[in-house]
C-alpha cells in the first residue's frame, strides 16, 4: 500500500497523527513514514500521563488501539511503555508499537526538517502547555512548530506568552464566534473540511491568517481545496 497522488502542486499536505493511512497512527512507524515522504508537517496529538510525561496519542483510552479498557492518563509512563498497540497492517498487536514521547516525535522532525503540527489535547493544564513548548525548544525549533488545539484557554495562554507563534484554532464549523476569535488572537483556522467555503478562505486572508482542513482522504475533494485557496491538508493516505 502506497500514498494517493494528488495532481495539483501543492507543498501544504500535513500528515494526520503521521501516515496514518499505512502505519498505525501516532507511533514512531508512522512519523518516519510521513518523514520519508514529500509531506510539509507531520502531526501530532499531546496527552500527558501521570508522572507528567508528554506522550503522543490521540485518544485517552487504549480501547481502539490497545484492545485495553484503561485510562491512558492514570498510569506512569513506563507503565504505559509496556502497553502494546495494534499494527495497523497485520490487525495484531505488535511489541515493535508503543506510545511514544512527544521529544521522540520532535526528534524526528528535525532530523528530516518537517513542520511539527502538534495538538493539544484535553486533559492537559496550562503547566503542561508550557512544558510542551519548552520541549520544542530543547527538541525542535518553535519556528518550525504550530500549535493547534479546540481548547480556546490553551491558545490564548499560548499566544499571551508567545506572540508571534503559529497557533491554529481547531473546529468543527464556522460562525462569528470562530471568526472573531481568530482575528482578535491572531489563531489560523484548523477547520474540518465540509465547513469550510471561499469567502472564509478569503475573508481570513485578508486579515493575514492561513487555513488549515481536516482530514480530507479523497484526491478529489483535496483538489478542490487547493483551487479554494486552502494553506494546508491534513489528510491520512494524501500526498
Amino acid at each position: 500500500m502506497n500514498t494517493v497522488k494528488i495532481d495539483k502542486y501543492f507543498r501544504g499536505m500535513i500528515a494526520h497523527r503521521g501516515l496514518s493511512g499505512i502505519e498505525t497512527e501516532n507511533t514512531i512507524n508512522a512519523f518516519v513514514a510521513a518523514a520519508n515522504r514529500s509531506y510539509f508537517g507531520i502531526e501530532c496529538d499531546v496527552h500527558v500521563s501521570r508522572d507528567g510525561k508528554l506522550i503522543v496519542t490521540h485518544d485517552d483510552t487504549l480501547l481502539r488501539l490497545g484492545m485495553l479498557n484503561i485510562y491512558i492518563p492514570s498510569y506512569r509512563y513506563d507503565e504505559i511503555r509496556r502497553f502494546t498497540l495494534l499494527d495497523r497492517k497485520t490487525g495484531h498487536l505488535s511489541d515493535n508499537l508503543i506510545i511514544p514521547l512527544l521529544q521522540e516525535y520532535l526528534s524526528i522532525c528535525k532530523v528530516y526538517q518537517k513542520h511539527a503540527m502538534i495538538e493539544l489535547k484535553g486533559n492537559l493544564s496550562l503547566e503542561d502547555v508550557d512544558n510542551v513548548v519548552d520541549t520544542v525548544v530543547r527538541f525542535h525549533d518553535l519556528e518550525q512548530t504550530s500549535f493547534l488545539s479546540f481548547n480556546e484557554k490553551y491558545l490564548v495562554h499560548l499566544r499571551k506568552n508567545h506572540t508571534e507563534q503559529s497557533i491554529y484554532y481547531l473546529t468543527s464549523l464556522l460562525d462569528d464566534h470562530v471568526f472573531d476569535l481568530c482575528e482578535k488572537n491572531r489563531f489560523n483556522l484548523d477547520v474540518e473540511h465540509q465547513a469550510l467555503t471561499e469567502a472564509a478562505v478569503k475573508r481570513l486572508h485578508l486579515v493575514g491568517l492561513k487555513v488549515c482542513v481536516y482530514t480530507v482522504n479523497d484526491k478529489d475533494q483535496a483538489e478542490k481545496l487547493i483551487k479554494m485557496g486552502v494553506d494546508y491538508i491534513t489528510t491520512d493516505i494524501l500526498e
